[in-house]
């Protein structure tokens, strides 16, 4: 494996870490009704993830459904269009966080 993809492996390693510890201060927030700021910054970060799992993907570094992570995207973002903040939070928390938890395990460095 070449040094770029392999620190671009740590790098999704890295970010999926930075996610998953925002998950629960973002549901804080949107259950308590404050802002949304900081879930639009989450989403920014959601999107760079995106792009280096697509791109792991296609180098076949890693073996993953893409197709219920694509599920879960347009769910959450299909939510936050509609301002459903319980739905999003419930979302982060249940669904997405297990599935970085879950991918994170998957990633090695080798």
């Amino acid at each position: 494996m070449s040094t770029q993809l392999l620190e671009l492996k740590l790098s999704l390693k890295d970010l999926l870490h930075n996610l998953i510890s925002r998950i629960s201060p973002i549901c804080d927030d949107l259950e308590e009704g404050a802002d949304a700021e900081r879930l639009k910054y989450w989403l920014e970060d959601l999107s760079v993830l995106t792009e280096t799992v697509m791109v792991l993907t296609e180098k076949n570094l890693m073996d993953i459904d893409l197709d219920l992570f694509n599920e879960k995207a347009e769910m959450l973002l299909d939510k936050v269009e509609e301002k459903d903040y319980l739905f999003v939070s419930d979302l982060l928390q249940f669904e997405l966080k297990p599935l970085f938890t879950y991918w994170d395990e998957c990633i090695t460095n080798d």
